[in-house]
């Protein structure tokens, strides 16, 4: 006969990876992954060696924990991801983490263009981009955050979202940012000094010797694109931001951007 009930404390399993890739005089030089984070390296036929990330778990929920790191060492290297991140609604009031370094050295080249981070209602989730490299080498930095599935008619109303940035250079900060939503997202977002209302907001930074180069191949094109993008030039790093009404011409946008940008195309996962 039963006489009592046994309660069990279970905690919910929550999904873990590391990932750390480096590339040296041109060649792999390290390689290692562990849990959900994994790396494809697709035959390329532009000059850079391609990395594809991919999240064996299918996005990100309160309480996982993922790192990538990244170096190039006189080599040239784009990192980007298989499909487009998904932080999805935590049942709990755990954050989610997500911690980039990357690291560029001895005239290297170290492109860390991702596709979109879309957001889901009640998504927490904190990220941190650190990246090092030195006066000979150059990093061009691309993130794109979408704000809801609108697809499926969500519209982001309470989300726990953190993103902070440094970029340093020779030991010397040059680029820092922060963006912090939480509360009454909907009204942030919405506001003409937020996003005015935006489904997609994209920021890219360049760092690097070919500053001018890169200024000149993006001015003309800023006129015809289909989104609201505008960049500027300081202190020797370009910042270029966007905002897009629809995600999928958000989208278009970036991918002409990056081919300006990097006079090539794009990885191939992002044509698919």
């Amino acid at each position: 006969m039963m006489v009592g009930t046994n309660i069990f404390a279970t905690a919910l399993q929550r999904s873990r990876g590391m990932l750390d890739v480096a590339f040296r005089a041109g060649t792999l030089d390290r390689l290692y992954q562990s849990g959900a984070a994994k790396a494809l390296m697709p035959r390329s036929f532009g000059q850079a060696h391609e990395v594809v990330l991919v999240n064996t778990a299918g996005g990100i929920t309160g309480g996982d924990a993922y790192r990538y790191e990244c170096s190039s060492d006189s080599s040239q290297m784009l990192v980007t991801t298989q499909t487009a991140e998904r932080a999805y609604a935590s049942s709990t009031t755990d954050i989610a983490s997500m911690h980039i370094h990357l690291s560029a050295r001895n005239g290297a080249t170290l492109h860390w263009v991702p596709q979109e981070t879309i957001l889901f209602d009640k998504s927490r989730l904190a990220r941190t981009i650190e990246i090092d490299l030195d006066t000979s080498s150059e990093c061009l930095v691309l993130e794109s955050l979408v704000f809801g599935r609108h697809a499926m008619g969500e519209i982001l109303l309470n989300c726990h979202f953190t993103d902070r940035w440094r970029i340093r250079r020779d030991g010397h900060l040059v680029h820092a940012e922060s963006l912090r939503l939480d509360n009454d997202v909907a009204c942030l977002l919405g506001a003409s000094a937020g996003v005015a209302g935006a489904q997609m907001a994209a920021t890219c930074v360049y760092v690097g010797p070919n500053l001018e180069r890169v200024q000149t191949r993006l001015e003309p094109m800023l006129s015809a694109l289909q989104t609201r993008a505008a960049l500027s030039v300081w202190q020797d790093r370009l910042v270029l931001r966007l905002l897009a009404y629809q995600a999928m011409a958000g989208k278009a946008d970036l991918l002409r951007i990056i081919e300006a940008m990097r006079c090539q195309q794009v990885p191939r996962v992002w044509q698919s």
